[in-house]
């Protein structure tokens, strides 16, 4: 099957390049305690993990107005840049491979600028990435397009010509509505990545090999081409 040849690269942060779930959960686990609520996995999943704030709150919290939601907003702030969290290898290797060969890369996420300078310096790939979107940059967060739209604006690349991993169903449905190419990264079966918009999905970055070729590079997994990524001219 001929490859899909691509120009840039948009990941996700949380669950792509960083393992954050079970703080994540916990964040919102305990926020909820506080006004009453438990939640479920299945809330976590379709409520907060690859969700701005103010859609999770929007979504469990429907039934508070004004200062308490601003108030909870705030909590909430405060709180995510100091999540706990541990570096994908995986997705750093292939960050820095594609980096290196000069491949246009952005960060995209649902998470606030001051976390994401914190990865990205504990990570060493503060250079690797030209480009990061964060919650301060857009007013629909996922699965709207919005950010996808403005990280391939900022790379300057249509957003067609961009490959976007994700983990979360609302973000393969931002990156799919964008027009972007979209890998998911999930250790099930990925049912309801495919469903959302994934061309391929993927349990481990790890077990994608980026090999270089004339005017560019090959994501190959299982022996199967998947995109081709041409080199910035």
């Amino acid at each position: 099957m001929p490859s899909e040849i691509l120009a840039a690269v948009m990941f996700d942060m949380d669950g792509v390049l960083i393992d954050t779930h079970q703080a994540v959960a916990a964040l919102w686990e305990e926020i909820a305690r506080g006004h009453g609520k438990t939640l479920t996995e299945e809330d976590i999943r379709r409520y907060v993990l690859g969700r701005s704030p103010e859609h999770t709150v929007s979504a469990l919290f429907a039934e508070l107005e004004g200062g308490s939601r601003e108030h909870l907003l705030n909590q909430v702030r405060q709180a995510e840049p100091r999540l706990d969290f541990r570096g994908m290898a995986g997705t750093q290797r292939l960050a820095e491979r594609l980096a290196a060969a000069g491949v246009p890369l952005a960060l995209v996420t649902s998470g606030s600028k001051t976390r994401v300078q914190r990865v990205l310096a504990a990570l060493g790939l503060a250079s690797s990435f030209r480009v990061c979107v964060t919650w301060e940059d857009i007013q629909n967060g996922k699965p709207a397009p919005d950010c996808y739209l403005l990280g391939a604006k900022r790379l300057g690349v249509p957003a067609n010509r961009c490959l976007v991993v994700e983990d979360a169903p609302s973000g393969i449905a931002a990156g799919a509505a964008a027009g972007a190419v979209c890998l998911g990264l999930t250790p099930g079966d990925g049912a309801d990545l495919r469903e959302r918009g994934a061309r391929y999905v993927v349990q481990d970055l790890a077990d994608v090999e980026c090999r270089a070729k004339p005017g560019g590079l090959e994501l190959v997994f299982q022996g199967n081409v998947l995109v081709t990524i041409g080199k910035e001219e």
